[in-house]
Formats: C-alpha cells, sequence, structure tokens
C-alpha cells in the first residue's frame, strides 16, 4: 500500500506513524513519516503499551490531521479527528480457539472504535457479513476493499522450483490453531501418494505449544518424515515453494481474505482450500473445495489435482487473470475514494 501511494498519493497528502524501528523496514519512499517512541515493553508486553498510546496519545497527534486511518482492528474511542479503521482478524470476535483476557480486552476496545469510526473496512464481503453478525455496524459504514499484492514479485523469470524430487502440497500459515495445519497433517493418511509430504513456512513463536502439538500429532501418525516445518524463511523463498507445490492447501477457518489464495494465483499454483465464504468470494471457481475440519476431503481435493491435470490447467489459467484484480493500485484507488467522501462528509478540504 505505502509504495502505491508513494507513487501516486491521488492529490492527498500523507504522514505514516509508527515506531522507529517498524518504518525503518516500511517503503514509505517519499511519504512523510512522524516517529512513534513507545517506552520499553512492561511485563505484559508491548501490546498494553500500544493500546494506552492510541487510546490517549494517537487521539492527540492526529487533532492536526483531517482525517486518521487505523491499519489493523484498534481505533481511537475518544478521537475528535475523522477516523477510517480496517478490521482485519476475525480470532479477536472469536473464541473457538484461543480464549484469553487479552482477545476480551481487544473486543471492546475495536468495538468502542468501531462505533466512532466514519467508516470501517473490511477485504471481502464475507468478512463483513461475519463480522456485523457480532458488531452492529451501520451498513453505509461499511466499506468493502480487497488487499493488494505485490504483482511485481512475480513479474519476470520464474525462479527455479524447490521441489527437489518427492512432490509436497504448500501451506506459508504462523503455526496457531484456527489455522487448522492439524487436518492438513491428518490429510496425508488419505492421498494416494504415499511419497507426498506436507511443507509448511511460518513461525512457530505465537502459540509454541500448539506448535509442539503439530509436531507431536505428525510423530504419532507415523508422518513425520513427512511434513517439514521450514520455520520463517524469505519471501523469495516463499515464491520457490509455490511454484515446486502439487498445490497451495488452505485449511484455515478465520480469515477475512487469503493472501496465500491470490499468491499461488500469481505463481500459477492449484488451490484446495476449506469451503470458507471468504475463499469462494476470492478463488471462486479458481480452488477445490473440502469441506472445513475434513482431512479426507482435503487428501481428495489433492488427488484431484493431480489425476485430471486438464482441468487443473484449465483452473491454473483462470487464477492468472483473475489474480490481477488484485492489484495495490485499485486497492489503493478505493481505499483514497473512501478517504475523500469521508473528508467531504466532516468538512475538510482534504489536502492534509
Amino acid at each position: 500500500m505505502l509504495r502505491e501511494l508513494d507513487r501516486d498519493s491521488r492529490g492527498l497528502e500523507f504522514t505514516v506513524l509508527g515506531d522507529p524501528g517498524e518504518l525503518s523496514a516500511m517503503p514509505c519512499g517519499h511519504l512523510a513519516v512522524a516517529s512513534v517512541r513507545l517506552p520499553a515493553a512492561a511485563p505484559g508486553g508491548r501490546v498494553p503499551i500500544r493500546v494506552a498510546y492510541e487510546e490517549s496519545i494517537l487521539p492527540l497527534r492526529a487533532r492536526r490531521f483531517d482525517l486518521l486511518y487505523c491499519v489493523a482492528d484498534l481505533a481511537p474511542a475518544l478521537a475528535s479527528t475523522p477516523t477510517v479503521v480496517a478490521l482485519r482478524n476475525l480470532h479477536i470476535y472469536d473464541r473457538s480457539y484461543y480464549d484469553t483476557l487479552r482477545l476480551h480486552v481487544l473486543e471492546r476496545l475495536v468495538r468502542a472504535g468501531v462505533r466512532r469510526a466514519r467508516r470501517v473496512l473490511l477485504p471481502t464481503r464475507a468478512a463483513a457479513d461475519w463480522i456485523t453478525r457480532r458488531i452492529p455496524i451501520p451498513a453505509e459504514r461499511i466499506a468493502i476493499v480487497p488487499h493488494g499484492i505485490a504483482q511485481e514479485a512475480f513479474e519476470g523469470d520464474r525462479v527455479e522450483s524447490s521441489s527437489a524430487g518427492k512432490p509436497y502440497v504448500f501451506l506459508p500459515a504462523s503455526l496457531e490453531r484456527h489455522k487448522r495445519i492439524d487436518v492438513l497433517i491428518r490429510s496425508l493418511q488419505y492421498v494416494s501418494d504415499p511419497e507426498l509430504e506436507v511443507w509448511i513456512a511460518g513461525t512457530d513463536e505465537i502459540d509454541p505449544a500448539h506448535a509442539a502439538d503439530l509436531r507431536r500429532l505428525a510423530e504419532q501418525l507415523g508422518l513425520a518424515s513427512r511434513v517439514r516445518f521450514l520455520g520463517v524463511v524469505p519471501y523469495r523463498k516463499i515464491l520457490q515453494y509455490y511454484y515446486g507445490a502439487v498445490a497451495l492447501a488452505f485449511p484455515s477457518l478465520l480469515e477475512t481474505f487469503g493472501h496465500p489464495m491470490v499468491e499461488a494465483m500469481l505463481a500459477g499454483t492449484p488451490i484446495v482450500a476449506a469451503d470458507m465464504p471468504s475463499f469462494r468470494e476470492i478463488a471462486g471457481d479458481i480452488a477445490l473445495y473440502f469441506a472445513p475440519d475434513d482431512p479426507i476431503q482435503l487428501a481428495r481435493a489433492v488427488d484431484e489435482v493431480r489425476r485430471h491435470p486438464d482441468a487443473t490447467r484449465a483452473r491454473v489459467a483462470r487464477g492468472c487473470t483473475r489474480a490481477i484484480e488484485f492489484s495495490w493500485k485499485r486497492s489503493v484507488d478505493r481505499l483514497c475514494e473512501i478517504f475523500e467522501d469521508v473528508l467531504r462528509e466532516s468538512g475538510h478540504g482534504g489536502d492534509r
């Protein structure tokens, strides 16, 4: 998003607020930046400090701007500046996998911020429908802005495949409970090819206990040699894993969007995904779907990808065309239209 705004700000002026360490890693280019130096982490970590800042100091700093855009769920409940907030994380409102005090507090804060926000952004209509069953948001304040993706990473010469002999299905995901990686591991019991492997790229630091459970599950099922936990890897390496994979397997149940599916489309990788409304909205007839939590159906979908190559190639071709729609240009165009609408409603000129 920042690269696209730096390329073309659409007649608006932007200032990016963030921690100095975060700002240094952001592609802000010529955009103005303002550092936010948070105190050292307290025993509860940086989240309480960040929340305290966003609910107290941020509203004061935002007074010099015509609009405040909060990119990840939380928006100040007391801000006098018109606010737009993007909701991205469904697990804040769902207790199926994590039920912690932190999530209860976050949900209360999100609800308070949403009440004052002039617009609430979701990346899919399905996510908006899901959220509004839990948080009352007037329909006129909801806007759908699909995420963009850095398509240039997939342009040019195709990088060498990472497939080193044995076929594999690939999943880029942190090792969290709602990602349902356990379903993917169990599916190896039912695929027709006993050589097929599962490769998972993602951090195990968010929920180390669950990460250990996943490794233990693979061992208990006698599948440890067929499940590779790759850890955190550079994005360029992620592309190689897509290119070499039999398919992207995407069993997650709490997603507002699903970036891996768009990445797979750009990479020309077949997709098998849990049959969730947001995934249908993104991938349509490009993916093969399996009943959520059903490893047997997941295995059958993977087998179908391999048994029917002509149909698979046709879906991949449709995916390459569909992926073009998820550009940062299109996403930022829509975002700035919303900013302009809010600025007009608020009586601002919209040049700050």
